[in-house]
């Protein structure tokens, strides 16, 4: 089964195996454990930078249900520090600090007023703005976004197990489908590093063979890697089969011990 209309919140209810969970697997069946038992960590500013950019690019709807932006409080003129001394002046004590008393009140209540929303700053928000713009700036990576299908739900079966995936791309017509990843430098040596080692080309082996089984054929893959800082410079990046040939034999590995334990 594919579709494209599932909320991400709905997505995240279905009870079926995905690559993000499977993976932890690599490293050990207790790390597997641990991570279906206890689920995914808080995130970090660079993962919600990331994910708020992504779904700025794929589904800005719902970026107004899952973000929110915070305002610069600490840029308020009601922002004052301390006195250092009696009957100081307002506009002396005007500062931007993020160590004041009504920094800290007026991020705690804006907190409180979006308790079911990941929280950006605005600067991170004009960040991901610019990278989206970079991406559009690229013919290649625009063609494939507004060719594509995006958020597709993906069902389906690995050595016995439901499964689920949420692929960000897919394009049917031109037998492709494609990844968005936000990363700190998008040369090809350094990239490649960070491919492997949060193990990309295991969840895209996995998201292949789903695929696969829900449309009889083995699609090209692409990842579309983006820097969020400094020069917001991008790459349109072709996974070789055999990466993902190689991939999908840990993949096959990992499930069956999955199975086992």
């Amino acid at each position: 089964m594919i579709t494209d209309k599932i909320p991400w919140a709905d997505y995240v209810q279905v009870k079926r195996m995905n690559p993000s969970t499977l993976v932890a697997g690599c490293k050990s069946m207790l790390s597997l454990r641990n991570l279906i038992r206890d689920g995914y960590r808080e995130e970090t500013n660079a993962m919600r930078m990331g994910s708020g950019a992504h779904a700025l690019l794929l589904e800005p709807d719902e970026f107004e249900e899952r973000f929110c932006v915070m305002p610069d409080f600490h840029l308020s003129p009601q922002n004052l520090r301390e006195s250092k001394y009696k009957g100081e002046p307002d506009e002396e004590r005007q500062t931007n600090s993020k160590a004041t008393k009504f920094y800290k009140r007026e991020v705690a209540a804006f907190v409180e007023d979006n308790p079911n929303k990941t929280i950006i700053g605005r600067t991170q928000y004009d960040q991901c703005l610019r990278a989206i713009e970079s991406i559009w700036a690229r013919p290649k990576m625009a063609e494939l976004v507004e060719a594509s299908a995006k958020e597709v739900t993906i069902y389906g079966n690995i050595c016995g197990v439901d499964c689920k995936s949420r692929l960000d791309l897919l394009n049917i017509g031109g037998r492709k489908y494609a990844d968005l990843k936000s990363t700190v430098n998008v040369h090809k040596r350094e990239f490649g590093r960070v491919f492997m080692s949060k193990r990309y080309d295991f969840k895209l082996a996995f998201y292949r063979d789903m695929v696969r089984q829900n449309l009889g054929d083995v699609f090209d893959c692409e990842i579309i890697c983006q820097e969020l800082t400094g020069d917001f410079d991008n790459a349109l990046v072709p996974v070789p089969a055999i990466v993902l040939d190689n991939a999908w034999t840990k993949v096959v590995e990992v499930m069956t011990a999955y199975k086992r334990c």
